[in-house]
């Protein structure tokens, strides 16, 4: 066995959703990363005793491209005895109904069908062939979305049932595994749209960035490993707040913000009102929310509410703060309450 072929091997070995004797999904698109992966968790799970599902989503997206990159990934499975999953999903329907971009509507398909292909099997997790070249274009991604310290953490290594064992490792280390396994993969032909982001940040904004620091991935990579430590921390310390002074009433949550909030650090506040607001089901949170509502704390007038993404409305009131869902906003409802009054008008004059 070779150098690099065993480092791989436990990289997936030591991930704490590899477990032996429990079937896991391997995510294969076809391309040099996932192979990789597929092909080392196939060896790892010779002697660890589990099955490997290679399951591969077809986005239907680049046409005859996309069906041959299902096919070769079938192949590849059958040739080696591997249980293969296909899912066929139809982003663009999504991207239309509910007005997301196509990357993201894909984005959620892809991770909806994976997540069907676990519980089908009962798997232990979806693993994942995201790297540090991976890891440093999230992190960019996410400073060019106006992300905070959550958006530096990038992808986590474990998240849920996703597995992510090659994020310390580059893309060339995937490709070199392939070179000396002699494995052929697939390259997909979007790579090279630069009207994507990411696209434009690997073959654009990186290269720059390495003139002046040729380390700049590994940089960015670790970055992401301190603030996924840092947000860590807080989310704990969040909850142990949130536990102490919080509670949860017929699926709203309120929790006293009074002296003991008012003396916290900074940025634990933000991190409490986070963590609530995900607790009722809301959305990630932008900076100038949560400036929004620690102001709506400090003012201090009881009644005053704010609407957030996710649906949630936040209210304060006699030194709580309240979140729960609501389906409709606030501008919404003003909406309405005026066509009531218009109505009742109307009737008293007729």
């Amino acid at each position: 066995m070779g150098l690099l072929e065993e480092s791989l091997i436990g990289l997936v070995r030591r991930s704490a959703l590899w477990k032996p004797g429990t079937p896991a999904v391997a995510a294969c698109s076809g391309g040099a990363d996932s192979l990789a992966l597929t092909d080392v968790m196939a060896k790892a799970a010779e002697a660890d005793d589990v099955q490997v599902i290679v399951a591969h989503v077809q986005h239907h997206l680049r046409g005859e491209e996309a069906e041959a990159d299902a096919a070769f990934v079938a192949d590849y499975a059958r040739e080696r005895g591997l249980e293969f999953y296909r899912a066929d999903v139809e982003p663009a329907e999504l991207a239309d109904a509910e007005g997301l971009s196509l990357e993201d509507a894909a984005r959620r398909l892809r991770y909806e069908a994976l997540e069907a292909c676990r519980s089908k099997y009962d798997a232990s997790g979806i693993f994942l062939a995201h790297h540090r070249d991976d890891q440093a274009e999230t992190v960019l991604l996410n400073l060019l979305r106006g992300a905070g310290t959550r958006g530096l953490r990038g992808m986590l290594a474990v998240s849920g049932y996703l597995a992510r064992p090659f994020l310390e490792i580059s893309r060339k280390d995937t490709e070199l595994y392939c070179e000396e396994e002699g494995l052929a993969y697939r390259t997909d032909s979007t790579n090279s749209d630069e009207t994507l982001k990411r696209n434009w940040i690997r073959r654009q904004l990186l290269p720059l960035l390495e003139t002046q620091n040729p380390q700049i991935k590994k940089h960015l990579a670790q970055l992401a490993d301190v603030a996924a430590e840092d947000e860590a921390y807080l989310e704990r310390q969040a909850l142990r707040y949130l536990n102490a002074y919080g509670r949860d009433v017929f699926g709203t949550y309120d929790v006293g913000v009074g002296s003991d909030f008012e003396v916290l650090p900074l940025a634990l506040k933000r991190s409490i009102i986070r963590v609530m607001v995900r607790r009722v089901g809301g959305g990630e949170l932008s900076y100038d929310h949560v400036k929004k509502i620690l102001e709506l704390i400090a003012r201090g007038t009881s009644g005053k509410a704010l609407d957030v993404p996710g649906h949630v409305r936040l209210i304060y009131l006699n030194g709580r703060l309240m979140a729960g869902k609501n389906e409709r906003s606030r501008e919404e409802e003003r909406a309405a309450k005026l066509a009531k009054k218009e109505q009742q008008r109307n009737a008293s004059q007729s």
